[in-house]
């Protein structure tokens, strides 16, 4: 009986060990791929003129898509069908998430897309929320990146700036004759 037991999972495992460089060269050039529309993203928002804080949220979303499917068809390729079904089955988690707004991860992305809309919050603006002072460095598909004058890279949750009060110092960093300019214009 052991014996019999002792060939199926040999079987088995050959059988997966076989597949290992396929799966390898789906990572690989799974990777790669990412990198390649996330570079085209990038140069289009350069030339477009795009908003860097959309360009950087753009390139979140592709980066995570790019990941599942590429888990996805990874673990396909290891003869896992049961794992590849649940990856593919997360998009659809995340889409009832963002439906249903039940979680941090789901008010997080909420918030990504409320701030990216918001003309006072922008990569390269000064803010203050909180306790944080500093620059937006970027807005990623769940977190604020904003680096301090202490040279501190603060990395917060994007709800809790969208749900909190801040303040917008400066419209573009190190440049304060836009901001003097603008509040003439406010006062006026």
């Amino acid at each position: 009986m052991s014996e019999v037991w002792y060939s199926d999972a040999l079987t088995q495992i050959t059988q997966v060990v076989s597949k290992v460089p396929v799966t390898i060269l789906v990572l690989i050039v799974g990777a790669g791929a990412i990198r390649i529309v996330k570079s085209i993203i990038g140069r289009a928002a350069a030339v477009t003129r795009m908003d860097p804080t959309l360009g950087t949220l753009l390139q979140s979303v592709v980066t995570f898509a790019g990941w599942v499917l590429i888990l996805t068809a990874a673990t396909a390729s290891l003869g896992l069908q049961q794992v590849s079904l649940a990856l593919g089955g997360s998009i659809a988690l995340v889409a009832m998430a963002l439906a249903s707004s039940v979680n941090a991860v789901t008010q997080d992305l909420l918030a990504g897309v409320f701030l990216i809309g918001d003309k006072d919050f922008k990569v390269g603006y000064t803010i203050r929320t909180g306790s944080i002072e500093g620059v937006v460095e970027a807005v990623g598909i769940r977190k604020t990146k904003i680096r301090a004058k202490d040279g501190i890279l603060h990395t917060v949750p994007n709800r809790l700036i969208d749900n909190a009060t801040y303040e917008l110092l400066n419209r573009s960093e190190g440049n304060e004759a836009d901001q003097e300019s603008e509040d003439s214009v406010q006062t006026a």
